[in-house]
C-alpha cells in the first residue's frame, strides 16, 4: 500500500502515443522513408524516444543527428496534442490518492505542455508538485529528480511508488529506494524490469492506495 504517487506522463497518465508516433513517422516521410506504424510505437514503448530516432536514423543512413531530428519533430507533434487523452481510469486514482490524504507528483521528460494538458481535463488540482524538462534533471532512470521531491516533502520511500509504462521508470524507482509500477496496456514489455506490480488496467492501482 502506498501514499505517495511519483507519475510518468507520456504513455501512463496520458496516452500520448498516436501523436507521438503520427508526428514520427511524419518527420521520415518528408525524407521520402515510409515507416511501419506498429514497429514504430513497438520501438518507442520498449526504449524511448530519442534511441527510437538514434535506431531509425542508422536504418536508414540519415547524416542528421537524432537531436537534430528531434527540432523537427517537435513542433510537429506540438500540433497532435488534442489527439492526447487520459487513459480510462486515471482521474479516479488520482481523486482517489488525494482523497485519502495522499499524494501525486509528476515525473517526465516532457516540457511544461504536460502540466497544460493536465489541466486541459482537470488533472492539474491533483498534483502537489511537478519535475517537467524545464527542471533540467538528469534523465530517467538517474533518481535524481525522483529524490528532489523526496527530500523536499521529507518522503519514506518505503512509502512511495513510481508509475510508468517503461523500464527506465522503473529503474528510476528502485535507484530511489522506492516501489514500481509498470503500467503495460498492451503487454509490449520484453526486457525484466522486476516491478513491485505490472498492470495493464489503470484501476488496478485503486487496491494499492492507502
Amino acid at each position: 500500500m502506498y501514499q505517495e504517487f511519483f507519475w510518468d506522463f507520456d504513455g501512463t497518465l496520458y496516452n500520448t502515443y498516436p501523436g507521438m508516433v503520427e508526428a514520427f513517422m511524419d518527420v521520415f516521410e518528408q525524407k521520402g522513408f515510409k515507416l511501419d506504424q506498429d514497429e514504430v510505437y513497438r520501438h518507442m514503448r520498449q526504449t524511448s524516444l530519442g534511441k527510437t530516432f538514434a535506431y531509425y536514423r542508422t536504418q536508414n543512413n540519415l547524416e542528421e543527428e537524432p537531436e537534430a531530428l528531434r527540432e523537427e519533430y517537435n513542433p510537429i507533434e506540438a500540433k497532435l496534442e488534442d489527439k492526447m487523452k487520459p487513459f480510462d481510469g486515471v482521474q479516479e486514482v488520482l481523486a482517489k490518492v488525494v482523497a485519502n490524504g495522499g499524494h501525486n507528483y509528476l515525473m517526465t521528460h516532457r516540457n511544461k505542455s504536460s502540466l497544460e494538458m493536465l489541466a486541459k481535463f482537470d488533472l492539474k488540482k491533483y498534483f502537489t508538485d511537478a519535475v517537467t524538462a524545464e527542471k533540467k534533471f538528469p534523465r530517467k532512470p538517474n533518481p535524481a529528480s525522483l529524490n528532489s521531491l523526496v527530500e523536499k516533502y521529507d518522503l519514506d520511500p518505503q512509502n512511495c511508488v513510481m508509475v510508468g509504462d517503461r523500464v527506465l521508470d522503473i529503474a528510476a524507482a528502485h535507484n530511489a529506494k522506492m516501489s514500481g509500477i509498470l503500467f503495460d496496456p498492451d503487454d509490449l514489455i520484453i526486457e525484466p524490469a522486476s516491478p513491485e506490480h505490472r498492470i495493464q488496467d489503470m484501476h488496478d492501482i485503486l487496491n494499492w492506495i492507502k
